[in-house]
């Protein structure tokens, strides 16, 4: 939002026409004649702390129609988080949901509920619900029918493409044997439901054709920070879960095709010295996948810079979220069963050893190194802004203020784009962050005076990439359309003759220079 100083009261209601007419970006205002003009409204409150975490929303239920019994998309009110992804308070909401005129409960007779703990993970546009074990009782057609219902829920956003669907930790199959696995989901009818149903229901591993899958894959992040996920469609051939199992140590070795920045797995299927081993345990204790590697996994490791733990996190993702009824599994290299890890570079419990009883690893043990990449924007050579993608932790990349303190701390080796040069002045902290919310579709910043002394020696051009640094990144966020700042609780012009902070900012994507 660029004015010169004569007019900076009637550049600021000029950019407010200019929000009130539509436009989506910010542009630069020439110079006037410097008429006074009333002075923009003020309709918020510069935010002290990061209250207002959730607000209610409009949003649209997947649910069975009253009057056919149809999956349809219904329209509804949730109370949702402004610092997290809306999937897990949408999805409180769908299962609640009463019987209306309109609208029926996903299933009258059984409750079904999130699991407590992790009960939803997102990371890349795939997400991996957790659901108690009440839904254990649905019959296999009922049961997946929900899993479409929390499909069609959770893809409205659209950054959410993928959806698997676990139930106490486990991933149940399609069919009563549990040998037959529905991959990830997408969006459908229910039309194209009830028909995938069936194909699959007929088809089982090992067919001539084999079997097409989507399937979630975890490879290792950058620096053993943890692990992200890429969906991709797969033909999986074979007899059994030994052999699937096989398959996907071969997608996983094969690399990421859209995650940047992420290191090469060394070839997993090579470095087997078994056949990979399936034990069915008694009772419903569920299945254990026994990978027994050569000694040399040690040595390929550590040349492809993939630390142990991150690769135990990267398989026993992998496995358990397209394996049915798969509870853990056990890794051997060379005569070394591995009983613990000690994991370094994670963000969570660096240090803090994992122990696996038995040998048995399990899924819920791994959740602290799932990541997401989250977008910012720092300057470039060109005298622009790059976006750059950045992995944190998946549950952090719709929070602001971690957003902006990821600002602070300047671009980063496992950055996606390299390169690039901070935009916030050198020792900004989170304690000049005073406050930090979201009102509408207005995201609310407020910093301490100290930004004023931070950024006395920037240059205009600084300033201004400094702003739509922060501009650019807060609107990357679902919801967020423009930003407003304040500095100790009051909005100023006093930062620069050319950016007037006593208004509000739209993206600019004009900022935005190609390399």
């Amino acid at each position: 939002m660029m004015q010169t100083g004569r007019a900076v009261k009637a550049a600021a209601l000029l950019l407010c026409v200019i929000h009130l007419a539509g436009c989506t970006a910010s542009i630069p205002l020439r110079e006037n004649d410097g008429a006074t003009l009333p002075p923009p409204s003020q309709p918020y409150q510069a935010p002290r702390g990061d209250a207002g975490d959730s607000a209610a929303q409009d949003v649209l239920l997947s649910l069975p129609s009253s009057q056919s019994g149809q999956l349809e998309m219904f329209p509804d009110r949730a109370m949702l988080s402004r610092t997290r992804h809306p999937a897990e308070g949408v999805l409180k909401r769908l299962f609640s949901y009463a019987e209306t005129t309109q609208a029926l409960p996903l299933n009258k007779e059984i409750e079904i509920s999130l699991m407590p703990g992790s009960p939803v993970e997102i990371s890349g546009d795939t997400a991996v619900v957790n659901l108690s074990a009440s839904a254990l009782a649905l019959s296999n057609l009922d049961r997946y029918l929900v899993l479409r219902a929390i499909t069609n829920t959770l893809t409205q956003w659209g950054d959410i493409r993928y959806v698997n669907v676990l139930i106490s930790g486990r991933q149940l199959g399609v069919n009563t044997a549990a040998n037959i696995p529905p991959g990830s989901l997408i969006e459908t009818t229910n039309e194209e439901a009830l028909a995938h149903w069936e194909a699959i229901t007929r088809q089982a591993p090992g067919s001539d054709l084999g079997v097409s899958a989507i399937v979630t894959l975890y490879f290792p992040a950058l620096l053993g920070h943890g692990i992200l996920a890429e969906a991709r469609t797969l033909t999986l051939r074979g007899d059994s879960l030994s052999d699937l199992s096989v398959e996907l140590l071969s997608a996983l070795s094969a690399g990421a095709a859209g995650l940047p920045n992420v290191p090469r797995l060394p070839d997993l299927v090579t470095l087997l010295s078994a056949p990979v081993q399936v034990e069915e345990q008694p009772g419903s204790a569920g299945r254990i996948i026994s990978l027994r590697f050569h000694e040399s996994a040690n040595q390929a490791l550590i040349s492809s810079g993939i630390p142990r733990s991150v690769l135990m996190a990267s398989l026993t993702y992998t496995l358990t979220t397209f394996l049915p009824y798969t509870a853990g599994i056990k890794v051997m290299i060379g005569s070394e069963q591995i009983n613990a890890v000690v994991p370094s570079g994670v963000f969570e419990g660096a240090g803090e050893e994992i122990l696996f009883e038995g040998g048995v690893m399990q899924r819920y043990q791994f959740s602290h190194f799932l990541l997401d990449n989250c977008s910012l924007y720092f300057a470039n050579p060109l005298g622009g802004l790059s976006e750059t993608l950045r992995p944190v932790p998946y549950y952090l990349t719709y929070n602001p203020r971690y957003l902006i303190n990821q600002l602070m701390a300047g671009p980063q080796t496992q950055d996606s784009k390299s390169g690039l040069k901070p935009v916030l002045p050198q020792g900004m902290r989170d304690a000049d962050l005073l406050g930090i919310t979201q009102q509408s579709d207005t995201a609310l910043v407020n910093f301490s005076s100290n930004l004023l002394q931070l950024t006395a020696g920037m240059d205009e051009t600084q300033k201004q990439l400094m702003v739509y640094g922060m501009v650019n990144t807060l609107t990357a966020l679902p919801g967020v359309k423009r930003v407003r700042f304040y500095i100790d609780n009051e909005q100023t012009s006093v930062f620069s003759t050319k950016i007037d902070l006593a208004g509000e900012f739209l993206r600019n994507e004009g900022i935005i220079r190609p390399e």
